[in-house]
């Protein structure tokens, strides 16, 4: 019984043991999804796997590590590691106010701490953008496509806003003056919205399928992104219905401009 009793504890431990092995292991990976936006495109696009614990920064670093065309220079300061720029991109370089730098989102949300103190989780969806949200401001655009049938879409930002009290106010606002990119067939067009910033796609532009959707806006003084564009793969869908009445509407278009 002593005997039986003994071997019974040592499979337990060797069992805890596995079971704590593999506890570590499965631990030891965490994968996001991290997108880096530069000044005039997108740097960097895809999955990155890190260590378990591991920042924001260390997200960067791993990316750094893994694609060739990635460059990232970071520094220890008085307040901890610092990320100085990304493929050359030095944060203060663009306004006489030195504001402009790097900024992110994880989740769509904006941290209130540095990316070296920010620890991720698996499946986080990381967005690194240079800009001067402070001062030239950044909208972060959601598409309107209620009347994409139609071929009307636009943008709204979610900012913040001063009230005749100088109190903060987050409110919902159109996006204007940007430059809309539209992609048909592998093919893309720009077209420049109204001055309500609604666009008005032409019929001939709605095919059948998925489209990819891009929005640029930038300041004119200092030539920074003044609206964060979506990811390169972003697209919306024009259904065969949809994709149908659109070509009937060309159609009409064509023959109604024949006897006007």
């Amino acid at each position: 019984m002593k005997m039986f009793k003994k071997s019974l504890s040592i499979t337990l431990v060797a069992m805890m043991l596995i079971s704590a092995f593999a506890l570590c292991s499965f631990a030891a990976d965490t994968t996001v999804s991290l997108r880096i936006e530069g000044i005039d495109k997108c740097l960097f696009y895809g999955e990155v796997t890190a260590k378990a614990d591991s920042t924001v920064l260390d997200v960067i670093k791993a990316a750094d590590e893994a694609d060739e065309s990635l460059t990232a220079t970071i520094v220890d300061s008085d307040y901890g590691p610092y990320l100085v720029d990304i493929n050359g991109i030095v944060a203060g370089s663009y306004t006489a106010m030195k504001w402009d730098g790097w900024s992110y989102m994880v989740d769509g949300v904006s941290p209130d701490v540095g990316v070296s103190a920010y620890k991720v989780e698996d499946g986080d969806v990381i967005v690194m953008y240079y800009g001067d949200p402070w001062n030239t401001g950044m909208q972060y655009p959601v598409i309107n496509t209620e009347k994409l049938s139609d071929g009307i879409i636009s943008f709204t930002s979610m900012d913040t806003v001063y009230d005749e009290n100088w109190n903060a106010v987050t409110k919902e606002m159109p996006v204007k003056d940007y430059t809309l990119t539209w992609g048909y067939k592998g093919k893309t067009v720009e077209i420049t919205p109204d001055e309500n910033g609604v666009c008005k796609i032409p019929y001939k532009y709605l095919t059948i399928g998925e489209h990819t959707v891009q929005i640029e806006k930038y300041d004119e003084k200092t030539t920074l992104p003044t609206v964060l564009r979506f990811a390169p793969d972003f697209s919306v869908s024009i259904s065969f219905f949809d994709g149908i009445i659109a070509f009937f509407k060309m159609i009409f278009e064509a023959i109604t401009s024949l006897f006007s």
